[in-house]
């Protein structure tokens, strides 16, 4: 064994989010690995040779996952308003978005990239929407999962060659710390046929499946009236509108069988008396990510946690984009979850942002824990006060905290 790449750190609380918090704990890791977690007298008895660390008076914890991000809009922060619809929102973020150049977007998936890292974020599941771009992006901080955005509302030809890119990807794939998924947008933009064409490749290559769904009101009354302001928006782009004037659209996903098994939900905002029975036995199959700032910046009305929670349901917390919030901050992101959810633990709302993205990422057992086996990837936040406070500690806290560096 060779000890000179073994690494032991001690802190005064170790919450492993798989097991219970350990008071005077300690993580020994070798080549960005964890090899032990446990009491501190024990592990520098049993590793004595590693270089030691005493992080002194903090928490310790794995890095945190952030479910849903568009890093290419970070420099949209404070640019746009939700005053006058989802749709005028969606034509104000289009108006800037076709305005930049490549060099923009780069810099503006690094910059939040920085952000992230700096909120203790270690890993995130990125929606790309140029994917042209990420053989151009620098090493980063963070283990980026690039779920490529794949659309059809332009026609078929734009669905064909959007898969068709995806799978290079997925071929070319190195298992690195960039990895890749597939993002069919959402079913006001995304065909039939192409979800079930983009479920079928990502079954394929077992990657991740995210998309958007039950966003917005303007959404519900596209469907299920065929009406509205994002039903003619949409019209105008010759879109296909078949679909619409009847069926939610969850009922139209669930009903024909178009989302694979592990797939993100996100946002599920506006859900009828039908899709709340689709859903009903089908948590073992789908993770919902929930935004809360973006939630609380379109004005939505509460979201319905409590159906998916005591249904079994998994729920994940992502900041989005700064297109609609003021940062990318996933603490911020627990804490309003926390007050708008007062009847969750605060170990709940933790697992939202470590062990349930892990999950849903096919990484369990890797990331969002401390467990032997797992990556290495540690953050800590000053503490001094009692064991029992510690979980509430880390779930409020306000500061940057210590990025754990495991070499």
């Amino acid at each position: 064994m060779n000890f000179l790449t073994q690494h032991l750190y001690r802190a005064r609380y170790v919450m492993p989010m798989s097991a219970p918090v350990i008071e005077n704990g300690a993580v020994v890791v070798a080549n960005g690995t964890i090899l032990a977690v446990g009491f501190y007298e024990r592990l520098r008895h049993d590793y004595s040779e590693a270089f030691y660390h005493d992080l002194g008076e903090v928490i310790l914890m794995p890095g945190l996952i952030n479910a849903h991000c568009h890093l290419d809009y970070t420099m949209m922060r404070g640019a746009l308003q939700p005053q006058e619809g989802f749709t005028s929102w969606i034509g104000q973020l289009n108006k800037i978005k076709f305005s930049l150049k490549e060099e923009d977007f780069l810099a503006s998936i690094e910059e939040g990239c920085h952000e992230l890292n700096a909120w203790g974020c270690t890993t995130v599941c990125n929606v790309a929407s140029f994917p042209e771009l990420l053989s151009k992006l620098p090493q980063g901080l963070l283990r980026l999962w690039h779920c490529i955005e794949v659309m059809d509302i332009r026609g078929p030809e734009q669905g064909e060659m959007g898969l068709a890119n995806t799978e290079n990807f997925f071929k070319k794939e190195k298992k690195d710390r960039m990895r890749f998924g597939l993002s069919p947008h959402a079913p006001l933009t995304v065909s039939q046929d192409l979800y079930r064409r983009s479920a079928a490749l990502t079954c394929k290559y077992h990657v991740p499946f995210c998309t958007h769904l039950a966003e917005s009101e303007e959404e519900w009354e596209m469907f299920t009236k065929g009406s509205g302001p994002l039903f003619d928006f949409l019209k105008n782009f010759k879109r296909e509108m078949s679909d619409c004037g009847s069926k939610t659209p969850v009922q139209s996903l669930l009903q024909n069988d178009l989302l694979p098994r592990g797939a993100l939900l996100v946002h599920m905002n506006y859900l009828g008396a039908e899709d709340y029975k689709l859903l009903s036995s089908r948590a073992a199959d789908f993770f919902i990510v929930h935004c809360p700032k973006t939630h609380r910046f379109f004005g939505r009305p509460p979201f319905d946690w409590k159906f998916f929670y005591d249904h079994g349901y998994r729920l994940l917390l992502g900041t989005d984009s700064l297109a609609s919030n003021d940062s990318l901050n996933l603490f911020q992101e627990m804490q309003l979850m926390a007050a708008t959810a007062p009847e969750l633990a605060p170990e709940e709302i933790l697992k939202m942002v470590t062990l349930y993205p892990a999950q849903a990422l096919g990484m369990k057992e890797k990331l969002g824990e401390l467990s032997v086996g797992a990556f290495a990837d540690m953050i800590a936040i000053p503490f001094e006060g009692a064991l029992e406070a510690a979980v509430e500690a880390m779930l409020y806290n306000k500061d940057r905290p210590i990025l754990v560096e495991s070499k």
